[in-house]
């Protein structure tokens, strides 16, 4: 190794490394590599003494690598009228086409696992948020490395607080397979379960299992949102059985980013981790010990009480133990589509008693049906045809 890639190497981790402790900094220099010389398999990346960089015979300046490093971190940003714009590190308007987020190391990074005992997941690498209200926006971040002024995402914290490398997600919904969870395409949704029956049963696949949480999903919904650049995924995606025609098989609706079947309609989808009590108040796992041993009342009451409409704003309150404006909750619903800000349906809070959190959609609510549709009705003694559930793993 010659002086001048020392040099290199060094300066360009002082400034990707800002914020970053020893073991994510070892893990980042080595998938930094990786990253900066594997974009291409058919080129060559090399040191060269007076620009840093060669990449094949086309020399790479040390501002170009910098930047190709500064761009793994990826935005949304939500405007005035519900504008939604991808944004940069520094909140600039950010065009992106699909070719890059292939390549990006988070969306880049997604894929699909098979298990020994033939459940389908997909795994989704970690990654670092941040969220700042900055004038009349509201912005969101991503990073596949830690940054000053940035969190690991709480999908990415076991119960007991330990960081895990990677959540895997099943990429259908649950299905009955002689009593135990099965995850494949062509099988009907496992229904008619309660909440906590549910997850029983996936914790009952193992150390590391539980039942997807509000976490999980969350992270899904951000991803899903920075790369699709708009919360509208019928639109952008798939309308999916949403039109009347009664429970489809897995992985038969079309509604899929990225091979994670059957996020809005179909049947609607239990998430665990968030709940309103019968005072109306948000409770959720405590965002660094997430799991159903570590609930913390917010204190924050859920905006729309018992209104059902469209989100026109989204609850951002944030303290010791949680943080709400990971969770895309609305704060404020509308009557009108077009006041919206997601076009997603939030129903309210009708009972006067503790509910649980159902989301998605089923195959009757035509276009309110969606990645960020809830339902806030049902208690945990509840089981419903139209209502299944999704196991996770994380390690």
């Amino acid at each position: 190794m010659t002086i001048s890639e020392i040099e290199l190497r060094r300066e360009l981790l002082d400034k990707a490394l800002a914020g970053a402790k020893l073991p994510e900094a070892i893990e980042y220099a080595h998938d930094m590599w990786r990253f900066v010389s594997g974009q291409d398999a058919a080129l060559t990346y090399g040191p060269d003494s007076a620009t840093g960089w060669m990449r094949g015979a086309t020399p790479v300046p040390m501002d170009e690598v910098a930047r190709i490093v500064r761009a793994e971190v990826v935005g949304i940003a939500l405007g005035p009228e519900g504008r939604w714009r991808r944004i940069d590190l520094e909140g600039d308007t950010l065009p992106m086409t699909a070719e890059a987020f292939d390549t990006h190391p988070i969306w880049g990074g997604l894929r699909d696992i098979v298990t020994d005992e033939g459940l389908h997941l997909v795994e989704i690498p970690k990654f670092w948020v941040r969220f700042e209200a900055r004038g009349d926006e509201r912005l969101w971040w991503v990073s596949p490395r830690a940054r000053e002024g940035f969190d690991l995402h709480p999908a990415f914290l076991a119960a007991d607080g330990r960081a895990v490398a990677v959540l895997r997600v099943a990429k259908y919904l649950a299905t009955d397979k002689a009593g135990k969870i099965g995850v494949a395409a062509g099988q009907t949704p496992w229904t008619s379960i309660t909440i906590d029956e549910a997850r029983r049963r996936c914790e009952a696949l193992g150390q590391g299992w539980r039942m997807w949480s509000v976490y999980d999903q969350a992270a899904i919904q951000l991803l899903a949102l920075i790369e699709m650049g708009t919360p509208d995924m019928q639109d952008a995606i798939a309308r999916g059985n949403v039109d009347g025609d009664g429970v489809k098989s897995t992985g038969s609706t079309g509604a899929a980013w990225r091979g994670i079947h059957d996020l809005w309609g179909n049947v609607w989808q239990f998430v665990d981790g968030l709940r309103v009590t019968s005072g109306g108040v948000i409770e959720v796992w405590h965002d660094l010990l997430p799991g159903p041993d570590a609930w913390v009342n917010t204190g924050v009451a859920y905006g729309p009480g018992k209104d059902d409409g469209f989100p026109t704003d989204l609850h951002t309150e944030q303290d010791r133990g949680f943080n709400l404006s990971l969770l895309f909750l609305p704060s404020e619903v509308s009557d009108d589509r077009e006041d919206a800000i997601i076009p997603d349906y939030a129903w309210g809070r009708w009972q006067d008693r503790e509910t649980i959190a159902i989301r998605g959609g089923s195959w009757t609510d035509g276009g309110n049906a969606g990645v960020f549709a809830l339902y806030l009705l049902y208690a945990r003694s509840d089981a419903v045809t139209s209502i299944g559930f999704r196991p996770a793993f994380g390690f």
